[in-house]
């Protein structure tokens, strides 16, 4: 089903690690911002974030390079979605 949803609604992207060569993906953005916790209060955060299916994402990590259409990001933050880890969540930053 996680093969079929980002075959059917993901965006084509070029994840590309420092040194090794780059792979097409798929990747279906997610929220655009996020609430973090800061003591009592609650600060909203601008961010890029990015699912991608953990096989896309194996061998890769901080640092590496997403290209989607025009904007090319980096990776911040790689996290697993799920229990089974098939879906990982990518917090990125828009390179400069």
């Amino acid at each position: 089903m996680v093969d079929a949803t980002f075959t059917r609604l993901g965006l084509l992207g070029v994840l590309d690690p420092d040194g090794a060569a780059p792979r097409a993906v798929r990747v279906m953005p997610s929220q655009d911002d996020e609430i973090v916790p800061y003591s009592r209060a609650q600060v909203l955060t601008a961010t890029d974030v990015f699912e991608i299916r953990a096989s896309d994402f194996t061998g890769f990590g901080k640092g590496a390079a997403l290209q989607v259409g025009d904007e090319r990001f980096v990776v911040q933050v790689a996290r697993a979605r799920d229990k089974r880890r098939l879906v990982f969540v990518l917090d990125c930053r828009k390179a400069a």
